[in-house]
């Protein structure tokens, strides 16, 4: 989630809303400045992890923290559709080289122990 900070122009005096990085915004603590988050409103739901209705930042937090889940938003869009590529392949019985490397190890290994075994 992008943070926002509130800038003044001294020329014209209208004020705006920029982003900030969060090494910016640490390195303004750090200095003493006093910082502020905005937040919006937020919408109750219930999760779908536990069933619990969930009213605030601060129980959706705890609700996390417990169940040791994280929110989708939290992830890229490149990051959710890698995944989704992984999925498919793996349910299309596509595999990495790494794989076939371990499961052709595994195999030679089984095979080696059999034939010591007599």
């Amino acid at each position: 989630m992008a943070r926002w900070r509130q800038v003044v122009d001294k020329e014209t005096g209208k004020s705006e809303f920029v982003p900030i990085d969060e090494k910016a915004r640490q390195l303004d603590i750090a200095e003493g400045k006093r910082t502020a988050n905005i937040h919006g409103v937020f919408e109750s739901f219930v999760s779908p992890v536990d069933g619990t209705v969930i009213h605030t930042a601060r129980q959706l937090r705890e609700h996390n923290l417990r169940n040791n889940v994280v929110c989708a938003e939290e992830f890229s869009q490149g990051f959710l559709e890698k995944k989704a590529r992984e999925r498919a392949d793996f349910y299309e019985g596509k595999s990495s080289s790494k794989e076939e490397l371990a499961r052709k190890q595994a195999i030679y290994e089984i095979i080696e122990r059999a034939s010591r075994n007599g």
